[in-house]
């Protein structure tokens, strides 16, 4: 399927990256059993965004979903633009990179192939990238203004930073 990405309805970024947001897709399914991972539901529900209510393109930089037997990096959107979080303060919002992770993560327990995967193939490349530490690594619901979840209750923010230090090459 090609998607009509569309660069020109997007903000691109003005300063340099100093934190990483992680998201669960949660939010998106309206049917429950859209929860666990299920490929029919949920890349559909990604795309559903850009096709059916015109956003200019999948508002994460990148998405962590199991293809096969194993996870797998997916860029959505390139790090050049913002991400549109309107209940993320834009201090921080202007400064993130925004990924998430495939599925509902306060009702289903992340693999521990899915913390390497986040850490190896994204988290640790953008720290060195951009200079990042750890503690600019934080979940959804700790920068929102809002009361949420995300990405999840059942994801642990010291299983991600213990995996990312894993990778760090001495």
């Amino acid at each position: 399927m090609k998607l009509p990405f569309k660069p020109s309805l997007m903000t691109i970024r003005r300063k340099p990256v100093k934190w990483i947001i992680i998201h669960h897709t949660s939010e998106m399914y309206l049917q429950p059993a859209a929860k666990i991972d299920n490929q029919i539901y949920q890349i559909n529900s990604l795309n559903k965004g850009v096709l059916e209510m015109k956003q200019a393109d999948i508002n994460y930089h990148f998405v962590i979903d199991k293809i096969g037997e194993d996870y797998s990096a997916i860029t959505c959107r390139p790090f050049v633009y913002l991400c549109d979080w309107d209940d993320i303060d834009p201090m921080i919002n202007e400064r993130s990179l925004h990924i998430a992770l495939m599925g509902d993560y306060d009702i289903k327990q992340p693999e521990k192939r899915m913390y390497e995967v986040l850490a190896y193939k994204l988290l640790n490349p953008f720290m060195k990238m951009f200079g990042i530490t750890p503690a600019k690594i934080k979940f959804h619901r700790d920068v929102s203004i809002e009361d949420i979840t995300c990405p999840g209750d059942l994801l642990d923010l010291n299983v991600i930073v213990a995996q990312t230090r894993r990778f760090v090459l001495k």
